[in-house]
């Protein structure tokens, strides 16, 4: 369960009605509540007995200006939700200031990946029991969120917010009913991965309801492992196995491993890999097959079994005109 978000300073009350007309279409906005609510405690140290209840632009520059530390894609995330919320209460009062666009420099996006192998998979599940507290549940927990993330491709998000009730064991399937901008789909799991789940349950049963609203994920007692608690866990893991780097590998680079393992394997196969990319988009819950190319990769094997691939077919001409 998500934890719930106050807001305190003159427009809270605007940022409620923003946030819930927002999950109304049927948006979680979790994530974008909390990076509105570093402008909301911004709003109630700085301007605490403003009286009007709308935007302006020195405050947005003020704000803006507080961000300055943060990496140039992270800022523009976190101000993203930011211009939302200035564009809904521009609507309402046109007196009120859309946050723009070129308040900030533009930054290229680059596509961060990081290599994570099966053996190192591996390495970091077995870590668990090593590096967290064995007794804990918690500990259980990110074992098999690690495991199914790099087994399914599911986002973290999406992980998070499954329930009892979200698994279908005969059929071996896992329903996402909160996907990205709310999209639901099902999505299949290996025997392996479904008896992985199975010992997990059964460690779980001690610890929570089994109730199918209840979260799948445990962090301690009958509460959800929220996202937090998962990320520190996984950092100290990749930190014990040797997988550093600057920043650490993210719980997204065993969803980008798992499209890249995917793809991989139909190329080992001889499967027609751009034909199969409609496939891995329903599966990982992309709106665009556009997303799902970002995942292509060209590495030293790839690269051999392209050019093995070329000679077969220079060798096979060359011997049908002799």
């Amino acid at each position: 369960m998500n934890k719930m978000i106050h807001f305190r300073s003159v427009l809270a009350e605007q940022m409620q009605q923003f946030v819930d007309f927002k999950r109304m279409q049927g948006h979680d906005y979790s994530d974008q509540a909390w990076k509105l609510s570093c402008f909301d405690s911004f709003l109630f140290e700085k301007y605490d007995g403003v009286q009007n209840p709308f935007l302006h632009l020195d405050m947005l520059q003020a704000f803006v200006a507080t961000t300055t530390h943060l990496a140039g894609y992270t800022r523009c995330d976190r101000l993203s939700a930011l211009r939302e919320f200035s564009r809904y209460l521009h609507a309402r009062n046109p007196s009120s200031v859309i946050l723009p666009r070129d308040i900030v420099p533009g930054c290229k996006s680059t596509l961060r990946f990081y290599r994570i192998t099966p053996e190192q998979v591996a390495d970091l599940m077995k870590a668990t029991m090593m590096v967290l507290p064995p007794e804990s549940i918690r500990t259980h927990a990110i074992r098999m969120l690690i495991g199914l993330l790099y087994c399914t491709g599911l986002r973290i998000r999406e992980a998070l917010n499954l329930t009892i009730g979200d698994i279908d064991m005969k059929d071996s399937m896992l329903h996402v009913t909160k996907g990205k901008f709310a999209k639901q789909r099902l999505v299949p799991m290996s025997p392996s991965t479904l008896a992985a789940l199975s010992k997990y349950l059964a460690i779980r049963e001690s610890y929570a309801s089994t109730n199918r609203c209840s979260a799948l994920f445990i962090g301690a007692y009958d509460k959800a492992l929220s996202r937090q608690q998962a990320y520190r866990g996984f950092c100290r893991l990749c930190q014990h196995c040797g997988l550093d780097g600057t920043p650490l590998p993210r719980f997204h680079d065993l969803r980008h491993n798992y499209a890249c393992q995917r793809l991989a394997l139909w190329r080992e196969e001889g499967k027609d890999v751009n034909a199969m990319l409609p496939v891995l988009a329903t599966t990982m819950g992309h709106a665009k097959f556009f997303y799902t190319q970002t995942y292509f990769h060209i590495e030293l094997g790839d690269l051999r079994w392209a050019a093995s691939r070329l000679n077969t077919h220079f060798n096979t001409h060359l011997e049908k005109k002799q």
